[in-house]
């Protein structure tokens, strides 16, 4: 991390509190028990993706597989040059599990928190399209430890996907205040942001009010804390999913029930 970019960002007025909050959460978040158990737990509850893909929809499973790998290959060596430059922008998490979610919920409306390279985000905006229909909120907070890091932010979305949509950098919680207005109403959210358990209980507690009655909620790293485990065990179904040796949660009332053979 360069010291210089990280103190030029800082005295940015719109980046200063969204990173004093960033860089606090990471020094006190969490404990190791606590990280222990939800590894425990999601590891006990994890199934295989694909063969649970393949069980909602077969033929859409394997669209989503073909779109993951057509994203991969295009954005690929685009990668491959920023990693030559120092520049690391991170991996996408459940590509083909987002775009299967959005082909079978046709959410009118989503809502997405961490974007980076914008892997997550290409995956839902690919969905809609074959859906015909919806828009994506997606709310992220550049990375400060970077020169000029707007630039980043949704790097590998294909411009024939964005114009649905609607991209906001200011942090979730003021960009969280813009889209969720009284009257929105939200049928898919994915979480890929702050993976403390105040950042996550946050966003649980803003977005509640805005779910519809058949809404999906997906979240990523769900074994850094036990936060998804305390809020799916109150649900009626949830999912857990190993991906790239980390665990994504998936819960809600329109989750498909697929029993896995």
């Amino acid at each position: 991390m360069d010291i210089r970019v990280v103190a030029r960002n800082a005295v940015r007025p719109a980046y200063l509190p969204v990173m004093t909050r960033k860089i606090w959460s990471r020094v006190t978040c969490g404990h190791d028990r606590e990280r222990s158990a939800a590894r425990a737990w999601a590891e006990k509850h994890a199934e295989d993706m694909d063969a649970w893909g393949n069980g909602v929809d077969p033929v859409l499973w394997r669209e989503g597989a073909r779109f993951a790998g057509s994203l991969a290959e295009s954005a690929r060596p685009r990668l491959a040059a920023l990693a030559e430059a120092g520049v690391d922008l991170g991996g996408g998490g459940g590509v083909e599990l987002l775009y299967l979610l959005t082909r079978v919920v046709r959410p009118s409306l989503a809502l997405e928190t961490g974007v980076a390279a914008g892997w997550s985000s290409a995956a839902v905006l690919a969905a809609m399209r074959a859906n015909g229909t919806g828009r994506l909120m997606s709310s992220d907070f550049p990375f400060f430890r970077l020169p000029d890091p707007e630039r980043y932010i949704g790097y590998i979305v294909p411009d024939h996907l964005k114009s649905g949509w609607s991209l906001r950098i200011r942090g979730d919680r003021r960009n969280l205040e813009e889209f969720l207005r009284p009257d929105t109403m939200v049928d898919l959210v994915h979480y890929d942001s702050d993976k403390t358990r105040d950042g996550r209980e946050f966003f649980l507690r803003r977005v509640r009010p805005h779910l519809t009655a058949r809404h999906i909620i997906v979240m990523d790293d769900i074994q850094d804390n036990l936060v998804f485990r305390e809020y799916a065990e109150r649900q009626a179904h949830f999912r857990v999913f190993a991906y790239e040796g980390k665990y994504i949660g998936v819960t809600g009332p329109g989750l498909p029930a697929v029993e896995c053979r």
